[in-house]
């Protein structure tokens, strides 16, 4: 009974009855399938889509499912464009999750984004189911003209996780990154390739720019 009344006072019911109402209309504000836990700066202009069966809670923002349990300040969640869920996600405090218009942000089941995760999506970015990340940053810009050889390069490029992967505390991936299902991100990996050149799966993948160290690594989370 006191989880309980914990959980109702925590709760942020005005951006919960926001996210869901575009979920889903009405039917989805009385099943609420979407949870946000303490305070939360929402723009939202775009448009989430969420399974049709989606039970009450499948998706938790500002969920504590870490060992590090601290207060946390504002997280923010900022949609102009298309976001995707598919289904059991957990989103820890501080986090900040940007989708641009006409971008689209996909995010599988029984996935965890740790505290401080950051997602900026301009174009599209993918993260798999079983997916487990640690104070990861995502970006599909590089916000600004990059010029190779006197020549310009694109502003956005997708960034694509397989199922099943593990992100390391502050791993940074950005755009033209594609990670294999199964592979392993080391703790402060700069991602900027496509690793999948290297295998079909389950790679380490370590380092400042990150390469592939290893092969037929197994995450166990």
């Amino acid at each position: 009974m006191l989880k309980k009344l914990k959980s109702i006072f925590k709760t942020n019911w005005l951006a919960t009855f926001r996210l869901n109402r575009n979920a889903g209309g009405w039917k989805a504000v009385l099943r609420m399938p979407i949870k946000v836990y303490g305070p939360l700066k929402l723009t939202l202009a775009g448009k989430i889509i969420l399974p049709p069966d989606a039970e009450r809670g499948t998706v938790v923002i500002n969920s504590v499912h870490e060992d590090y349990t601290a207060l946390t300040g504002k997280s923010e969640l900022s949609i102009s464009g298309v976001c995707k869920f598919g289904g059991f996600l957990r989103i820890g405090g501080d986090s900040c999750i940007i989708v641009g218009k006409d971008a689209l942000l996909e995010i599988g089941s029984d996935t965890y984004l740790g505290r401080d995760t950051q997602i900026h999506c301009y174009k599209h970015v993918s993260i798999g189911n079983g997916v487990f990340a640690g104070e990861t940053y995502i970006s599909d810009s590089s916000f600004h003209p990059i010029y190779n050889k006197g020549i310009e390069k694109a502003m956005e490029g997708e960034v694509l996780i397989g199922d099943g992967v593990y992100m390391g505390f502050r791993t940074t991936l950005l755009k033209g990154t594609v990670i294999p299902q199964g592979s392993v991100v080391g703790s402060g990996a700069v991602c900027t390739s496509d690793y999948s050149q290297h295998g079909a799966a389950q790679l380490l993948i370590c380092g400042n720019p990150a390469v592939v160290t290893a092969h037929s690594v197994t995450a166990r989370f």
